[in-house]
């Protein structure tokens, strides 16, 4: 697939778009928490699963969407999933029963695991070499983006007009999206037949992706980020006062993207991902024990999730620089989707249950352990590759 700078350029822009949106099917639950706590009163924590819920796909099948997406096409099954995830965000505008919603919510995360396979996978291949690793440093900002972008924006318009507005309009803006993709995308015709997937082949997958110190590098390491910055971007703000929760826990992931959009950037002109990337877990480990010495000061633990910047622009910039094939990549961007959603999950209650135990002290030791396990992983894997 390849296309003139120009539009290239323009193409990647509106990926990063879409992958904005994608990652607004966690945000628009997320941000508007009180008005779904309003909508279903009295589920106290089985609330919780509005959100989770969205990563049960992900988690058992996200080295599964990369084989898919590879072989029946990035272009045709990236429509499906935005005409799937606007379909489904107009019906929760609907607000159905509480059962009904959670059902949309697994569903939804089938939309969410082939958009954020297929738009990264579909940047590295389009993106000329000169620029790939400033492509893939943008698509790595789409969640802070996206969690900005629906509390500024989304949060009032649900506030001001109702739910149901927030959820017809990120359906909306998802066909929008397949609409205007549909003609920046060219079709591919397959000249080949396309073999049904077994489930031999599909276990020979993940043991290729897992065993491959270069496809599952850019995963195991997302394993980590993943466990560590949602978990302490909703975790720390409790050690703050009430009237500063707001105002962290707004800074905390936009200084990650800041850092990601400008040091990370520049830095990958000139070293490689997996040097970035480690940087930045090493410098949020310090960061973190600097945290515990000076008793939880919120601007230390600004700075330790805006080191996370490096990992986020490390991260996805590695996938194409460790991997040649498309079909490689597809299966790295599939594996990376498997283990950010895993972390996902594991990370929030982790901490909570240590925070609970140990206060302070247990964030710091949490912080510690997963950065310093991220680095030491993608040290590892790199010893390995270049015994190969």
């Amino acid at each position: 697939m390849t296309q003139t700078d120009g539009r290239a350029r323009l193409t990647i822009f509106f990926l990063w778009i879409t992958g904005i949106f994608a990652a607004g099917q966690f945000a628009k639950v997320a941000v508007a928490f009180p008005l779904f706590r309003a909508l279903y009163p009295g589920l106290g924590p089985k609330l919780g699963f509005l959100i989770s819920a969205l990563s049960v796909m992900g988690l058992v099948f996200g080295l599964f969407a990369g084989m898919i997406l590879s072989r029946y096409g990035f272009r045709k099954l990236l429509m499906l999933a935005l005409g799937l995830g606007g379909a489904l965000s107009l019906f929760q505008a609907s607000q159905p029963a509480f059962g009904l919603m959670l059902a949309s919510r697994v569903l939804e995360g089938a939309s969410h695991l082939m958009i954020v396979v297929a738009a990264p996978t579909l940047i590295g291949q389009i993106a000329p070499p000169r620029f790939r690793n400033t492509a893939m440093a943008l698509w790595s900002t789409v969640f802070a983006v996206a969690f900005a972008v629906f509390s500024w924006l989304g949060l009032p318009l649900a506030e001001r007009f109702g739910l149901p507005v927030l959820l017809m309009v990120h359906g909306g803006l998802l066909w929008t999206m397949a609409l205007i993709l549909s003609r920046r995308l060219p079709p591919v015709v397959r000249r080949e037949p396309v073999a049904a997937l077994r489930l031999r082949e599909i276990m020979a997958k993940h043991v290729t992706a897992y065993s491959s110190p270069a496809i599952a590098a850019p995963a195991a390491g997302w394993l980590f980020y993943a466990m560590a910055f949602v978990a302490l971007v909703t975790v720390f703000p409790d050690f703050v006062s009430m009237d500063q929760r707001g105002v962290i826990s707004g800074v905390m992931p936009l200084a990650a993207l800041s850092v990601s959009m400008t040091l990370g950037i520049t830095l990958l002109r000139f070293v490689s991902p997996i040097a970035v990337l480690v940087s930045g877990f090493s410098i949020a480990a310090i960061l973190a024990l600097c945290l515990g010495l000076g008793g939880g000061q919120a601007w230390i633990a600004v700075a330790m999730i805006a080191s996370l910047g490096f990992v986020q622009a490390g991260s996805f910039a590695s996938i194409p620089v460790l991997n040649a094939t498309h079909e490689d990549q597809s299966l790295a961007n599939g594996a990376l989707a498997q283990t950010g959603n895993a972390g996902n999950l594991i990370g929030t209650p982790l901490l909570l249950w240590l925070v609970e135990r140990f206060g302070l002290s247990g964030l710091v030791g949490f912080a510690c352990v997963v950065f310093c396990s991220g680095a030491l992983v993608h040290l590892g894997l790199a010893r390995l590759r270049r015994r190969l």
